[in-house]
């Protein structure tokens, strides 16, 4: 599924943030990984 701007993922290891700034355009079936730490970042919501 596409991201959104302001989508954000937490890696609960080391407590890092990733913030999506702009939309990606991926189409809706591309498979996406927000990978720290060698593990899946939780989403966490949007920002703003």
């Amino acid at each position: 599924m596409p991201r959104q701007a302001g989508e954000r993922y937490l890696c609960e290891k080391c407590g890092a943030t990733l913030v999506y700034e702009k939309g990606c355009p991926c189409p809706e079936k591309a498979k996406h990984s927000e990978i720290c730490c060698g593990s899946q970042m939780k989403a966490v919501g949007k920002s703003g």
